[in-house]
């Protein structure tokens, strides 16, 4: 998923279950964690992610979309994009750097975002 500096965040193609599973794993997380942090058991992640369950109940959305830091919107379809303003919304530590970001002069901003370019270079090479 990579960042689009004018739109968002590029989309996960596919359904819920496919949506989930692509979040989880860009956040390192196993079924299990995510179930933990979603307030929900590991068998329903991975009947979701298998497309199993279609739909889950408002509750039990609301708090899948709250661990993977996406909006509820995103994952049932409504949307097919994250928007930097979700991100922000949903992700605590996105708050604190871009507030940091704000206080920066452009010289040190520019700076920020060549670091930030090459922890993702560096984060793709891991991955393949």
């Amino acid at each position: 998923m990579a960042m689009n500096a004018n739109k968002g965040v590029d989309v996960v193609v596919g359904g819920f279950g496919e949506k989930v599973r692509v979040k989880r794993q860009e956040k390192g997380l196993t079924q299990g964690e995510l179930a933990k942090k979603a307030g929900i058991t590991q068998a329903t992640i991975s009947r979701v992610e298998s497309g199993e369950v279609l739909q889950l109940g408002s509750d039990k959305l609301r708090g899948l979309a709250k661990a993977l830091d996406v909006s509820v919107d995103f994952l049932v379809g409504k949307i097919d994009r994250m928007e930097f303003d979700d991100s922000l919304i949903n992700d605590q530590t996105a708050k604190v750097i871009f507030r940091g970001y704000e206080k920066l002069s452009e010289k040190r901003k520019r700076q920020v975002l060549e670091y930030v370019e090459f922890l993702v270079k560096q984060e793709k090479s891991k991955r393949g």
